[in-house]
């Protein structure tokens, strides 16, 4: 039971950072329709836990963690694994995510302009800077990595994407936050915690709060490893016309000062980017 657990704690903080739907009024005519509509967000549901499981979940435990009933589990599963959203292990019955959602991540990232227009900067600041460079928003309350690129010893690769992270423990999600009202960055905290990813973690509000105001006053946030052990970073913020805080990209090695050095190069990025956006 430790792996339903786990997810039922994952879920529990994915689920209430979520904007919930206002309840409609539907006519007793609509009742399909309505039952329809219920099992399309169970089937969501199911799915969105395989996606976010760190070990694959077997469809039972699934099934615990979204509240579905068993029988309704298995057959969602079913015709999930029909269409090729989720495979079934044949040997231990565990559930992973299939080939029939690479088309709709690849729509979105070829159609995600933020990210289009970054990459080749991204590109250009790997090599300038000799390390790896990541791209990131602020999405349900975590970090959502858009791109990355590896530092040019490495093959030039456009990797991370769609991987998460605490946002209160990372440099790109510090980088966010620090130009979010406080107002909106209490309501965050308040319902996904700040727990401790490493020793370095900030884990008290009030020392968070004055490290956001810290990254606000420099321009640009640091993650002294606070979120992987042997793995620092810093990050700059990328805004909109209106200088809302809409993404931002961080660069990581393991060392701090030579990231530091080259925070000049990383902000004219952003900058850049901003502008074009």
């Amino acid at each position: 039971m430790a792996i339903v657990s786990t997810l039922w704690t994952q879920w529990l903080k994915m689920k209430s950072t979520s904007v919930k739907p206002k309840p409609s009024t539907v006519e007793p005519s609509e009742e399909s329709d309505r039952s329809a509509v219920k099992s399309l967000a169970k089937a969501l549901d199911l799915l969105e836990v395989v996606a976010t499981a760190e070990r694959a979940p077997t469809i039972a435990e699934a099934a615990i963690v979204t509240g579905v009933a068993r029988t309704t589990a298995y057959r969602l599963v079913e015709a999930l694994v029909a269409e090729g959203y989720l495979v079934q292990d044949q040997v231990d019955g565990r559930l992973s995510i299939g080939f029939a959602v690479l088309p709709l991540a690849a729509s979105l990232l070829d159609s995600n302009r933020m990210r289009v227009e970054a990459l080749p900067h991204l590109e250009a600041l790997a090599r300038r800077t000799g390390t790896r460079v990541n791209l990131g928003i602020l999405y349900r309350s975590r970090v959502l990595y858009l791109a990355g690129v590896e530092k040019p010893s490495l093959p030039t690769i456009y990797s991370r994407f769609g991987k998460t992270a605490p946002a209160h423990c990372c440099s790109l999600g510090k980088a966010i936050l620090a130009y979010l009202p406080e107002a909106d960055v209490r309501t965050l905290v308040a319902a996904t915690g700040l727990a401790a990813q490493t020793p370095n973690s900030i884990t008290a509000l009030k020392r968070f709060l004055r490290d956001l105001a810290e990254t606000h006053a420099r321009g640009y946030a640091i993650d002294r490893e606070e979120h992987l052990l042997g793995t620092f970073c810093v990050a700059a913020t990328i805004f909109d016309s209106r200088r809302r805080p809409v993404g931002a990209i961080g660069l990581s090695g393991s060392e701090l000062e030579p990231l530091i050095a080259e925070t000049p190069n990383l902000r004219h990025t952003v900058e850049v980017i901003s502008h074009v956006l």
